[in-house]
């Protein structure tokens, strides 16, 4: 008799179909107790933490949902894969045995080599063609092995939902984001609408109430008739009114780390005569998904990486705005730990998870190799990113140009000018002096010193360091200067000392022409007295002085066009609406940059020293060079648990002949960027 349901993997696709028909009362079991618990909550690869939630809760049915699905990451992660798919299958199977209970596990269509084209029977013999398919078939041979009394195992194909990350979502983003694209044409199978195989799990369960099955029984279940996966993207386009064009490719024109089997539509007879269910066909599922993807879509999922205080900030405006859901902010620390945040619940260690549920992510750490890392995984997975990580940028940034959407958010000082760009281009006027606002400059600051404003003003001693020796500064006047193919008039920048922002950008642009440079230049003002914020110096043709005059900009033939403020966390938001709906990239790094911003010694660095994060240290600051100039020079972003092996003076320059790196993907992809000059 099932009285208490245990569903695992209950924030996957069937685990969240599952949850919503119940929680809905869409079917008649509202005397059965269920529980629904995710790897937060419980660890089915631990023997123990299983044995103690089933006694404790009486479970008496098990519904497996969980399970790792990333086919071509599992060629890579095998432990991974087999720990999830085969280890906890042999947990529950144990456990199922002991205990007399009920156990149905959801297994994969991936079981079968595709050698044959007619459907597969339950019986026919497996041939599993990839790490993924063999730990579950390896998980189906477990239960099999433990010979529970009662077991059900589902074998299905090609999942999709509107929840999750999944082919569907996939295609609606490519849909919206790009003109053409190719899907492979010659795998056969059958899209599987989850809300469908949980609606029959659950007609089993029903079924099952009084009287348990007896034995280990094996059935199929997908949604009727089968397509190819170009097939697929072609429906999801036609019924989403989506323009993108779909071009069927083979699948040796698309390689993949796993392989899939060219075939593989399962015969339906079996599960449909034991239990009375009719299947609905494929497309007509398709349907009814996109439609409920559509209203859920009013409501944008934004993930965000980083749980400072700009994350803390934007979860907070996010979180009051109805056209918003977080989906998860991403940290490095402990989540148990975390007493400090608001939104404690919706902190997560996994980046798999924040991908699965996002539309677009925030990425906001400040830290430059971090973020290359979680960033290369996001556009893979065709998610754009916004970020407000301008280290990040002039380190590896170019390299992901042409990689997904990427841009840098409005809010912070480069982004700003961004927009401010925009509108000077829109109203006609050229650029000449991109320029950055700053109160104070020390280039050599005493940590008491740090440690006090830090305190004082509720900031990081990293953040508040950066920000007084220039370090910061240097960074977001380098990716302005790339990102709009400005020049500087000399390494380590101008940095002005001027209250007054048309006399001194006047005085910047002098300079320039001094210097031969004939386009606009990328420097800052350094005066207490100006406001915080960004200011464009620009020039306009003859025919417009008489009106500029007349709407107070002055007599030219220099015009300043400000934003005395910026509201990092607050203004976010426009970038994120900006991309949702089609606007494009407001700032990058280029694919080509011209300028990288330095490490500089603030001291004598001996041999043996470690720097541990250099951006904010008190060992060295950031200066912006020209790249052709010192091919040999560390980017500060990549300045992170290094070991100096050559001594470097105060003032010099830190070479890759001095240091000692750890291997990294940002470290690759900067080598990448050099090679190519």
């Amino acid at each position: 008799m099932i009285k208490n349901v245990l569903i695992t993997g209950a924030d996957g696709q069937v685990g969240s179909e599952l949850r919503e028909l119940i929680e809905n009362e869409k079917y008649q079991l509202l005397d059965v107790n269920f529980y629904f618990t995710t790897r937060k909550i419980l660890d089915i690869t631990h023997q123990k933490s299983v044995e103690n939630f089933i006694q404790e809760n009486k479970i008496d049915t098990i519904i497996n949902c969980a399970a790792y699905t990333a086919v071509d990451e599992a060629e890579k992660q095998e432990a991974m894969a087999n720990k999830v798919n085969k280890e906890a299958v042999e947990v529950l199977a144990d456990i199922a045995t002991k205990n007399n209970i009920f156990l149905l596990h959801l297994s994969t269509d991936y079981v079968f080599g595709g050698d044959h084209y007619a459907p597969f029977n339950e019986d026919e013999p497996t041939n599993p063609q990839g790490v993924y398919a063999y730990s579950k078939l390896a998980g189906e041979e477990a239960i099999q092995k433990s010979v529970p009394r009662h077991a059900l195992i589902i074998r299905t194909s090609w999942i999709y939902s509107e929840f999750g990350h999944n082919f569907l979502h996939t295609m609606l983003k490519l849909g919206h984001s790009k003109n053409e694209i190719s899907v492979v044409c010659d795998q056969i199978g059958t899209p599987t609408y989850a809300r469908d195989l949980a609606a029959t799990i659950l007609t089993i369960l029903q079924q099952h109430k009084q009287k348990l099955p007896e034995g280990v029984h094996v059935y199929h279940y997908s949604n009727e008739g089968s397509c190819s996966w170009y097939d697929f993207a072609q429906a999801i386009f036609e019924i989403a009114h989506l323009s993108c064009k779909v071009q069927p490719i083979y699948t040796d024109e698309y390689p993949t780390l796993a392989k899939r089997p060219h075939y593989s539509v399962l015969n339906k007879k079996k599960i449909k005569e034991a239990y009375g269910i009719e299947i609905p066909y494929w497309r007509d599922s398709l349907e009814k998904c996109i439609q409920r993807v559509d209203k859920e879509n009013k409501r944008h999922k934004i993930g965000i990486i980083g749980s400072g205080f700009i994350a803390t900030g934007l979860a907070n405006q996010l979180m009051q705005n109805p056209e918003y859901e977080v989906a998860g902010i991403l940290t490095r620390t402990d989540i148990n730990a975390r007493k400090d945040f608001l939104q404690n619940k919706l902190l997560t260690n996994s980046l798999d998870d924040l991908i699965a549920t996002s539309d677009l992510i925030v990425e906001c750490s400040g830290d430059a190799i971090y973020a290359t890392e979680t960033i290369d995984r996001i556009l893979k997975a065709n998610i754009p990113v916004v970020t407000m990580n301008s280290e990040f940028h002039v380190t590896t940034g170019s390299y992901f140009v042409d990689k997904g959407l990427i841009t840098e958010a409005e809010g912070d000082q480069p982004g700003v000018l961004a927009i401010l760009h925009e509108e000077a281009i829109d109203m006609g006027f050229k650029p000449v002096v991109y320029a950055n606002i700053k109160g104070f400059l020390n280039e050599n600051p005493s940590r008491e010193d740090m440690e006090y404003w830090g305190a004082r003003s509720n900031l990081s001693l990293e953040m508040v360091t950066s920000f007084t020796d220039g370090t910061k500064v240097q960074i977001e006047q380098t990716l302005v200067a790339n990102g709009f193919g400005a020049d500087i008039i000399k390494e380590s920048l101008v940095k002005l000392e001027n209250d007054d922002m048309l006399e001194g950008g006047t005085l910047l642009a002098q300079e320039a022409k001094a210097a031969g440079i004939s386009g606009a230049v990328s420097d800052y003002l350094l005066s207490s007295k100006l406001p915080a914020g960004v200011f464009i110096l620009a020039e306009h043709d003859q025919e417009q002085h008489d009106a500029l005059k007349y709407y107070k900009l002055g007599d030219g033939p220099y015009y300043v066009l400000e934003r005395t403020y910026h509201i990092c966390h607050l203004e976010i938001i426009k970038t994120i609406k900006r991309v949702l709906h089609g606007g494009g990239v407001l700032l990058n790094n280029s694919q080509t940059p011209r300028f990288s911003v330095a490490a500089i010694a603030k001291r004598d660095l001996k041999v043996g020293e470690s720097i541990i994060k250099a951006i904010g240290s008190f060992d060295v600051r950031g200066e912006t060079v020209r790249i052709d100039e010192h091919l040999s020079h560390v980017p500060i972003g990549l300045l992170a648990n290094a070991t100096i092996k050559k001594e470097i003076k105060e003032g010099e320059i830190v070479t890759f002949d001095d240091v000692d790196l750890p291997k990294s993907l940002a470290l690759s992809i900067w080598e990448q960027i050099i090679s190519s000059r």
